[in-house]
């Protein structure tokens, strides 16, 4: 029968495993066992800790491949439902570029004066750019107070009113228009880019076509409220320097009108007859040039004004020009003629109505300009004649008196006429300006239509939906992995199946430094590594098992699904039995795919199959030394024309097996897995022990399955033990027991014997994590 008993571990009073003739901690001391050099070399053959196992990943995902798709495909089903209901949003931008040294004729700084650095005046305009009066222009310009899209909307306490029935309060026009002006402000961003002069203005709409219209129309009232602030300082300035020229003005005229009382009571004064004849003449001539000048100059300033108005009939009126009376006759005859043809007038007409105005506009200029010429030569005759008098009044002849008062009075009228002319010019350049301003801004690239939405990013966020879902699909793998497959550690596979786990083998690692090391060399390559370590836990373990049973024991290694490692440990068993001292034999069970020279690299004639088939094959023949000593193989190539069932029940294979008990130690066997063939069913009535090795990794429904196929179909009375397979950082739950700290590491304790007579358990009982408790199948008879 299948002996699946739990094994007892025997420990004395003070924690120390008891050893298989149940010797003494002190009879271990003896023997040299507890020395600290020993405790030092268990120390090196810890396992080293876990690391992080590619492989294993790879063979969850591939166990739970349905899992991850499913939980992928729902990831971006959803993805998609949710991209179908978001709204494109589409972005284009416009860009205006800043020049931050360009001066205004109006600037009265000096050159060297210190200015705003580049970066300021930038930052400024960009903050000028956000302001809400220019958003607000935008808003009237494009009428987004009735858009659907930035039309205020009823806040939430409103709408969930009107749900229940409640009828919102209507919003003001103010509250409807700053609620505008807040979604403007939301769908619109002022940047500089870089630490260029170029600054991006940025609109957002579901409607492409709005958006480059919101950016422009943005853009456009920036340079709008720029000129319109150029403007209206430039006039604030002109009006200032006007009201400063007329009170100028009207102080000078009483500083010439005194100056001129002064002059007529001195000349009246002057005791000589042709002195005051000459000082007479002279003053009348002064006061017509000057009479003459504020003619003309209040001429020119009339004439000019209407000018910029546009006003030619008062303009003709004051100027009294018969070419101006033609030109302005002809511009309204033709302007009569539209207005009787309507909108049919011709380019032809309209190309001549535009060169009639450029005509009376040139000529407007030319006739301002000749009254202009006209007051400056009075101006300079005024001044010519009153040099003349300050001369004539220098002379000897003229009283001391008059002359001191005269220079006082004539350098005073002199210093405020200076004050008019500077403020003169200045007013009339102000009011250049007024028409002349040009924004310190302009649009170097109009917003276009986007093509393309800018939000949502489809394949952005398909991506990163992709890799969530792998993520997601990942750990409810491993999810429904721990729940319905593979074990964690030894207490995991024990619990479930109520047999004991002899040892925990680790994944081999792969060794940069040793590129022709395989899985099959570990044990030879690196006996003391954490893979060697364990296989002798695991000799050991098998060996206290056997105890007190006849030589030449056959163990059956198999495993319930391929893969799982069940090969390469039967070969690092037989190495490490043979590197022992007994004389160990190793046969391929497998008859079907044997793999155990292709593993060692050998060639050899014959293998088991040809054995048991009766070619002519002795046994001496069939085995062949492996590099371990004390180790004989008996492997080779498979037949496909043969019949296994047939072999693996004849008088070959017994008496295959009679010779290799009665010529070696240990008999190791390696079976096909017992869920791909029935070969290994058949092979355990001749095994007195069978290792499943179980992979970390295997689903325990398989487990279970190769428990019930054991338990139904298989005979003889092998005991059953387990190995679980590629454990990361594997560490026995038997070593980690408390353990004398001057005695060295223990392997794993020794099995108690079977008890004689002991009652066999029934082959129908399951695993536990099915329906029982142990796996056992009843004999048929085999010897023991």
């Amino acid at each position: 029968m299948l002996d699946g008993r739990s094994i007892r571990l025997a420990a004395d009073d003070d924690g120390d495993i008891a050893g298989p003739s149940g010797s003494s901690r002190a009879d271990r001391h003896a023997n040299g066992h507890g020395a600290p050099q020993d405790r030092n070399a268990a120390d090196r053959l810890r396992p080293p800790p876990p690391t992080l196992d590619p492989w294993r990943l790879f063979r969850l995902i591939r166990r739970q491949a349905w899992t991850v798709v499913a939980v992928v495909a729902a990831v971006m089903l959803l993805t998609l439902l949710l991209l179908g209901q978001l709204t494109p949003i589409y972005k284009t931008s416009a860009l205006v570029i800043v020049d931050p040294w360009q001066r205004s004729m109006l600037d009265t700084d000096a050159d060297d004066a210190p200015r705003p650095t580049d970066g300021a005046r930038i930052e400024s305009e960009v903050e000028i750019l956000r302001s809400p009066a220019v958003l607000l222009a935008v808003q009237t310009k494009l009428g987004l107070g009735d858009d659907p899209e930035f039309a205020a909307r009823p806040s939430l306490p409103a709408r969930l009113g009107a749900w229940i029935g409640l009828a919102p309060a209507p919003l003001g026009k103010t509250e409807a228009e700053q609620a505008t002006l807040k979604r403007l402000e939301q769908a619109i961003t002022v940047a500089r880019r870089g630490a260029t002069h170029v600054i991006a203005v940025t609109a957002r709409s579901a409607d492409p076509a709005k958006a480059a219209e919101i950016a422009n129309a943005t853009a456009a009232a920036y340079i709008d409220a720029q000129i319109e602030a150029k403007v209206a300082f430039a006039a604030s300035v002109q009006q200032r320097l006007a009201q400063q020229l007329e009170t100028t003005r009207v102080g000078l005229r009483e500083m010439e009108r005194k100056l001129d009382s002064f002059l007529d009571d001195s000349i009246v004064s002057i005791q000589d007859p042709e002195l005051r004849a000459e000082l007479g003449e002279l003053r009348a001539a002064i006061t017509e040039q000057a009479t003459t000048r504020l003619r003309y100059d209040a001429l020119a300033g009339r004439s000019r004004e209407r000018a910029r108005k546009r006003e030619w009939d008062a303009l003709i009126a004051e100027l009294n020009s018969d070419r101006l009376v033609r030109l302005n006759a002809e511009h309204a005859a033709i302007r009569r003629q539209l207005g009787t043809n309507g909108d049919g007038a011709g380019t032809a007409t309209m190309a001549k109505l535009t060169q009639l105005d450029r005509q009376i506009d040139k000529e407007a200029q030319a006739v301002i300009d000749r009254i202009a010429a006209e007051a400056v030569l009075a101006r300079e005759s005024e001044t010519e004649l009153r040099a003349r008098l300050s001369r004539r009044l220098a002379g000897s002849d003229v009283p001391a008196d008059i002359v001191l008062h005269f220079r006082e009075a004539e350098g005073d009228a002199a210093a405020l006429r200076q004050v008019v002319d500077k403020l003169t010019s200045s007013s009339t350049t102000a009011m250049a300006e007024i028409d002349l301003q040009l924004p310190d801004s302009r649009i170097v690239s109009a917003a276009l239509v986007p093509a393309t939405p800018a939000s949502p990013n489809k394949p952005l966020i398909l991506t990163l939906a992709g890799l969530l879902a792998l993520a997601l699909g990942i750990g409810a793998a491993a999810l429904r992995d721990g729940a319905t497959g593979g074990f964690a550690d030894e207490a995991a596979l024990e619990q479930f199946t109520g047999v004991p786990v002899l040892a925990a083998l680790p994944t081999i690692p792969v060794r940069a430094d040793r590129p022709g090391d395989g899985p099959a060399t570990e044990t030879l390559a690196h006996p003391h590594g954490p893979y060697g370590e364990a296989i002798r836990r695991l000799k050991l373990g098998l060996e206290r098992g056997a105890r007190g049973t006849r030589p030449g024991r056959v163990l059956l290694v198999t495993a319930a699904t391929p893969g799982e490692g069940a090969t390469l440990t039967a070969i690092a068993l037989a190495r490490s039995l043979g590197v022992s001292g007994r004389r160990t034999l190793l046969i391929d069970g497998d008859l079907r795919r044997p793999s155990i020279h292709t593993e060692l690299g050998l060639s050899p004639r014959h293998s088991v199959a040809d054995y048991l088939a009766g070619r002519g094959i002795g046994g001496a023949g069939l085995t062949i030394d492996d590099v371990a000593p004390n180790l004989a193989i008996a492997s080779g190539p498979a037949d496909p024309r043969l019949n296994l069932d047939t072999l693996l029940q004849s008088n070959r294979l017994d008496q295959l097996l009679h010779d290799a008990r009665r010529n070696f130690d240990h008999v190791v066997i390696d079976s096909p897995p017992v869920l791909a063939a029935v070969d290994t069913l058949l092979l355990i009535p001749h095994a007195d022990d069978v290792l499943m090795v179980v992979d970390s990794a295997t689903p325990a429904r398989d487990v279970g399955a190769a428990f019930k196929a054991l338990a139904r179909n298989g005979r003889g009375t092998a005991h059953l033990w387990l190995a679980l397979n590629r454990v990361a950082g594997a560490v026995p739950r038997r070593a980690r027991r408390r353990r004398d700290p001057a005695a060295p590491a223990p392997g794993p304790a020794a099995p108690a014997p079977p008890a004689a007579g002991a009652r066999p358990v029934r082959p129908d009982r399951r695993p536990r994590g099915q329906s029982g408790a142990k796996t056992t199948a009843q004999g048929d008879g085999a010897p023991q």
